[in-house]
C-alpha cells in the first residue's frame, strides 16, 4: 500500500499539478505512520454486481422518500465542523469558548484525514452521482474529492462523536444519533452509497482506537475533557452514562 501511494505521488510529480483528490495528506501529529485501512475494511462491491446494485438502490430509495426539509438540512451540513454537535451539547460548545478542545480535535482530524486520503487514493470508488444517471444531484456544489469510499465526512463526524462521547458520556446516545443523521443525509444528496457510510464508521473507529494507544494523544484528550466538562457545566467526573442535562 505505501509503495503504491509513493508511486502515485511520483507519477503526479511528473505529470504536473495534482488534482484535488491527490493532494498530500496533512502532517501527522500522533501517528508515526499511516494506517493501511485497505487491510481493515471490506472493499466496495464491483460495479454492476448484485451488491453494487443493492447499494445503488439504497441511495435511490432514500432520495425517493425525501422531504424538502431533509434536503435543506443535508445541504447545510455539507460544510464539516465539529460544532454541529452543538445541537446535542448546547450553545457553549463553540471554538471561542473551547480553545483546548478545538485545537485537540483539529490535530486529531489531521491524522484521521491523512489515513483517509491514503485509503481513498488506493480504493478509488466513485460516488453515486458520478456513476448513475438515476441519482439526483441534490447537494449543490460537487464534492471536492471524486472518490467516496470510505466516506470522509463520516470519518470526520464519527471520530468526533466517539471522542466527544468519551468526554461527555452523559450524551453518548445523542452524539451518535447526530452522527447517524449526518451519514443518512450524505446518502440523501447522492454523494455516498450506504456502504461508503458503513466503511467510514469502521474507519473512524479503527483510527480513534489506534490513536488511543498513543500517550500524547491520551494526554491531550484528558486536557480537552477537563475543559469541555467545565465549560459545558458538567461535574468533573460523570455520575451516570446515558442522557442527562448538565448541572
Amino acid at each position: 500500500m505505501l509503495i503504491r501511494y509513493a508511486t502515485l505521488a511520483l507519477l503526479i510529480s511528473l505529470l504536473g499539478a495534482p488534482p484535488a483528490w491527490a493532494q498530500p495528506a496533512p502532517k501527522l501529529t500522533y501517528f508515526d505512520k499511516i494506517i493501511d485501512l485497505t487491510e481493515l475494511i471490506s472493499p466496495p462491491p464491483p460495479v454492476d454486481s448484485d451488491e453494487w446494485k443493492e447499494d445503488l438502490e439504497g441511495v435511490l430509495e432514500v432520495q425517493q422518500n425525501r422531504t424538502d426539509a431533509q434536503v435543506r438540512r443535508a445541504v447545510a451540513q455539507k460544510v464539516l465542523t465539529f460544532y454541529f454537535f452543538d445541537e446535542v451539547l448546547g450553545p457553549k460548545f463553540n471554538a471561542r469558548d473551547l480553545p483546548v478542545t478545538d485545537a485537540f480535535l483539529q490535530r486529531m482530524q489531521g491524522d484521521a484525514r491523512a489515513v483517509l486520503v491514503a485509503a481513498k487514493n488506493a480504493i478509488q470508488r466513485q460516488r453515486p452521482i458520478t456513476v448513475s444517471k438515476l441519482v439526483l444531484k441534490l447537494g449543490g456544489t460537487p464534492p471536492r474529492l471524486p472518490t467516496g469510499y470510505p466516506s470522509g465526512g463520516t470519518v470526520f463526524t464519527m471520530s468526533t462523536a466517539i471522542l466527544l462521547a468519551k468526554m461527555i458520556p452523559e450524551k453518548r446516545y445523542e452524539l451518535f444519533e447526530r452522527d447517524r443523521e449526518y451519514g443518512k443525509n450524505r446518502i440523501l444528496i447522492g454523494e455516498h452509497f450506504p456502504r461508503d457510510i458503513r466503511a467510514g464508521e469502521i474507519a473512524a473507529t479503527v483510527i480513534v482506537h489506534a490513536l488511543m494507544e498513543k500517550p500524547a494523544f491520551m494526554r491531550d484528550l484528558e486536557a480537552a475533557r477537563v475543559e469541555l466538562r467545565q465549560v459545558l457545566g458538567y461535574p468533573a467526573e460523570p455520575d451516570t452514562v446515558g442522557s442527562v442535562k448538565p448541572k
